[in-house]
């Protein structure tokens, strides 16, 4: 990671099929209802129960905003759900954001939240980590591989 520019890292809660899915490469785009910042730069996978852990993390290519049938459209094929799956999470959003994934990397092992330094909890969606624990993270972390 050190040859990489960082900006902001986020930590994206994610069910385990999907985080699969974008660490496999299938998934192309995460999906979302909140946009995340635009100087962020890269996302820490967590997944959900009944995973419980963060299992890799991608870089952001880009972010996407538009109406959820624009985001369709755009990146229907790419984004791991059916048509009426993402009508569905989208139900009463005005706006749809699609986080373009340029590369993904799978952790060896997972890790629980506990073994990340001032993560006391899973985030409802997604919450920023601090430049320590993303040096921690990006420093101590055994990668298993890494999907193009």
């Amino acid at each position: 990671m050190a040859e990489l520019a960082v900006g902001r890292v986020a930590l994206l809660s994610i069910h385990p099929r999907h985080a699969e899915a974008i660490l496999a490469g299938d998934k192309r785009v995460e999906l979302r209802r909140v946009p995340l910042a635009a100087e962020t730069t890269h996302a820490v996978i967590y997944a959900t129960a009944p995973v419980q852990k963060v299992v890799g993390w991608f870089e952001i290519d880009g972010i996407d905003e538009a109406s959820q049938t624009s985001i369709w459209r755009l990146h229907g094929a790419v984004s791991g759900i059916t048509r009426q799956e993402h009508r569905d999470y989208y139900a009463g959003s005005p706006r749809a954001f699609a986080i373009r994934i340029a590369r993904a990397h799978r952790l060896g092992k997972g890790l629980p939240l506990t073994e990340l330094p001032d993560v006391k909890r899973p985030p409802q969606s997604f919450q920023y980590l601090d430049p320590e624990t993303v040096g921690w993270l990006f420093g101590n972390a055994v990668y298993e591989n890494r999907v193009s």
